[in-house]
């Protein structure tokens, strides 16, 4: 990509991050009715001041001590760097604003820009002033007025790929298009959808080794991929989501469950996380069959001393960690819920052994609970209530066997699922208090002597938590990832 189009999306993301209360114009129609059906990529984006979305955006950045700062820093190096004032970039661009990317090859990609001003007359000497400041000519775009919207690329003959004729079909009116941005909210702030089959059908000729990992990984099952963000009244929301026979072993989530390795979490958990590990393991034992990996993973298994099979017969059911206060490092502790207790028992200490066998690390037994001692580190293994736990304290084990408060029960995990919209199943959960976290590092930092930045911590103290979980609607997969901001 070349530096043309690098101002380009700054351009996008300057106006979206810094707008304010001016209207700058928006439009109703959509750059996918302009363009071509076979587009890889398509990117569309709000850059509408006005909207929903980014005056959220705005009201999110406020809550940060230097938010205001950070918008004005950037306005600033904005207009050092391209020499175009702030006043005249917001006048240039607005409303909808879209890029997509064609291919045929691996070398011949075409990158197209869309742009919808209330004055396209006025983004247009908009970019011609940009590019004056371009020394190099083949770093200027290439500016075209199409009806209301101002089309740019790198190159003319870019722009004549990728705009439909008179007389054609649009990428708006093919319907696998159509199904594929239904599934993603149109209350956005920006969206992306990608043509996952065309994308394999054109690059995976020209790597054939990739080709087949692709396959394994079930990318030729996907009838789409997407993505977008969005601002909400409580915090920032990031989300993926596939369609098609391929999710389940894509995303490694073949079912919805609730965690039952939550219910043994102790309150004071800081970060937990959970997944089923069948189709992880599914995966595993695919790429231990193909002939193209099989000797590389037989090597490794050489090296480390560790088989595959062990390792994998660990993963079979719900796989949970979670991390707790601890001195001199936090907790980390690792819970399987394995269909045979006592096989993964077995395995565990297998690969616990071969590890300290590898490390020079010492191996001890007391009772029930096995002990590998690295440097700075022990590694302890046991069996609680038929769950298989690995963890870095010895003394978690005892909590775990003793019962105690729950996160499960805690006010502040149920909060952060809340505000997220985690629902009652899911493919895979994820949680991390952000602001035990931080306070743990700044402690963690101040007693090895390391001094925290003050523009560092007072920034981060806005954030409360974060949260991703999986979900499934039939053939659609959905990731979504939630930082909550007080």
């Amino acid at each position: 990509m070349r530096v043309a189009w690098a101002v380009l999306v700054s351009m996008l993301v300057l106006v979206a991050a810094g707008c304010g209360s001016e209207d700058v114009g928006a439009g109703e129609a959509s750059a996918a009715e302009l363009v071509k059906p076979g587009a890889l990529v398509y990117w569309e984006l709000d850059s509408d001041p006005e909207s929903d979305q980014w005056q959220q955006v705005e009201e999110l950045l406020r809550r940060f001590p230097d938010g205001e700062k950070w918008i004005a820093d950037l306005r600033k190096s904005w207009e050092k760097d391209v020499e175009v004032t702030w006043e005249e970039t917001k006048e240039a661009l607005g409303g909808d604003s879209a890029v997509v990317v064609y291919a045929s090859s691996m070398t011949d990609v075409q990158v197209v820009g869309l742009i919808h001003p209330d004055d396209v007359d006025k983004t247009m000497a908009f970019v011609e002033k940009a590019n004056q400041s371009e020394d190099d000519p083949d770093d200027r775009l290439i500016a075209r007025k199409v009806d209301d919207w101002v089309v740019v690329s790198d190159e003319e003959a870019s722009i004549d790929a990728a705009l439909k004729t008179e007389s054609g079909q649009a990428l708006a009116d093919v319907q696998s298009f159509q199904d594929g941005m239904a599934k993603l909210p149109e209350d956005s702030l920006s969206r992306v959808y990608v043509d996952v089959a065309k994308a394999l059908d054109t690059f995976g000729s020209a790597e054939p080794d990739a080709a087949r990992a692709f396959q394994m990984l079930g990318l030729n099952q996907i009838d789409f991929a997407g993505a977008w963000a969005k601002a909400r009244d409580d915090g920032a929301e990031l989300a993926g989501a596939v369609s098609g026979e391929g999710a389940d072993r894509l995303l490694g989530a073949a079912d919805e469950y609730s965690s039952n390795l939550l219910d043994l979490v102790p309150a004071d958990a800081f970060a937990f996380a959970s997944f089923q590990g069948k189709e992880t393991t599914a995966q595993l034992e695919s790429f231990s069959d193909n002939p193209l990996y099989a000797q590389a993973l037989r090597e490794f298994e050489r090296e480390v001393g560790v088989k595959l099979t062990d390792v994998v017969r660990l993963f079979q059911g719900e796989v949970a960690f979670y991390a707790a206060p601890g001195a001199p490092i936090p907790e980390l502790t690792l819970l399987i819920d394995a269909e045979n207790p006592q096989q993964a028992r077995e395995s565990a200490d297998r690969i616990l052994r071969a590890l300290a066998q590898q490390v020079g690390g010492e191996v001890t037994e007391d009772g029930d609970v096995t002990t590998a001692a690295f440097v700075g580190v022990s590694v302890n293994v046991a069996t609680v209530n038929e769950t298989l736990v690995v963890t870095t304290s010895k003394a978690g084990i005892s909590v775990l066997r003793d019962g105690g408060d729950k996160l499960a029960d805690s006010d502040r995990f149920k909060d952060a699922l809340d505000a997220a919209g985690v629902p009652d199943q899911y493919t895979g959960l994820l949680y991390v208090d952000l602001a035990e976290a931080v306070e743990l590092v700044m402690g963690y930092a101040g007693s090895s002597g390391e001094t925290i930045p003050p523009d560092v911590s007072r920034n981060l103290e806005p954030l409360r938590s974060l949260v991703a979980y999986g979900d499934k609607d039939g053939e659609l997969g959905k990731s979504l990832l939630f930082v909550e901001i007080e």
